[in-house]
């Protein structure tokens, strides 16, 4: 890493991370885990394995790296890694990329040295909190955008969304005026392709350069995961947020109605999306709110998390 620390990465086997970890140049050690069971209480005896496992193969690195401190992004899968760094007494720092904290960084954070969030928190969670937004990608902020003014680019998040891309389909046959590059996912590619009924769209399946997207863009449709709303506000790209209905304690929500009630979005509901024509079409011909949406996003935005986060941890580590 730059500031001269080695770095050893724990995550799922199966992750999209075990192979962009190791194409990043960094070590990269599988983890067993699986999903918290909430309500599902048949599914405890396979999670309760599968952690057991996920600790005992994160203690058994954590002592083979000789590791200063270990770094939490809250998923499920840091849970076997937080629980050995417990065990172990070392000193550990938890990532929350959404303004509604979630069950992992809720359950470890009273133990945290501190807890770095992307969005200010909502109220209640017990720990050392520091608003520094999430660690991005150079590309996002860089450069000034050169959309044209009718480009409408659709963001399901990292695997799609299949409800996203469909009513993009519909919008852009009905809005033929306008340019729709739609991120669909791997899973969704096909399925969307089939599905194309005019020729305005471009489907994209995957991307590691959104930046590029995101300079064409006039406007976005997203979903309203924590990653890619700092990616859009740090682009000052004016947005329509679809939360995921279903995301874990209804956390896309807590993001998209703090990005809108800042005028930095606007919201639809998911099953609402027969009226996504009619949103798309209102905000592209108010330019006068795209510009107040736009310099809304670019205030909410906070440039040089990573770099911040690491010195703060370097702070910590040192007192």
């Amino acid at each position: 890493m730059k500031a001269g620390h080695d770095l050893c990465w724990l995550g799922r086997a199966d992750g999209m991370e075990a192979d962009l970890v190791k194409r990043a140049g960094f070590r990269f050690t599988p983890v067993p885990a699986a999903r918290l069971p909430g309500r599902r209480l048949h599914r405890a005896p396979g999670w309760l394995a599968a952690t057991l496992r996920g600790v005992a193969v994160s203690g058994a690195a954590i002592r083979d790296e000789r590791a200063d401190a270990l770094v939490a992004a809250g998923g499920y899968v840091s849970v076997g890694p937080l629980v050995a760094a417990r065990l172990q007494r070392l000193p550990y720092f938890l990532l929350e990329q959404n303004r509604r904290p979630g069950r992992v960084t809720r359950m470890f954070a009273p133990g945290a040295r501190r807890v770095f969030c992307g969005f200010p928190p909502e109220p209640g969670l017990r720990a050392d909190v520091e608003v520094t937004g999430n660690p991005l990608r150079p590309g996002p902020a860089a450069g000034q955008r050169a959309d044209d003014g009718r480009t409408v680019l659709v963001l399901g998040g990292s695997l799609g969304a299949r409800a996203l891309s469909l009513a993009a389909l519909d919008a852009a046959a009905a809005l033929t005026n306008l340019r729709f590059t739609i991120l669909t996912g791997h899973r969704d590619y096909a399925l969307v392709k089939s599905r194309v009924r005019s020729a305005n769209c471009e489907l994209v399946e995957f991307t590691d350069r959104p930046e590029e997207l995101y300079r064409q863009a006039t406007i976005a449709v997203s979903r309203a995961g924590g990653m890619v709303l700092s990616e859009l506000v740090a682009s000052g790209i004016p947005a329509i947020l679809v939360p995921y209905p279903h995301a874990t304690d209804r956390h896309q929500d807590a993001n998209a109605e703090w990005l809108a009630s800042n005028g930095a979005a606007i919201t639809l509901d998911q099953a609402r999306l027969s009226g996504l024509t009619v949103t798309i079409r209102g905000l592209i011909d108010d330019d006068e709110r795209r510009s107040r949406m736009s310099a809304a996003a670019r205030r909410l935005a906070l440039p040089g998390a990573g770099a911040a986060i690491a010195e703060r941890m370097g702070e910590c580590l040192a007192a």
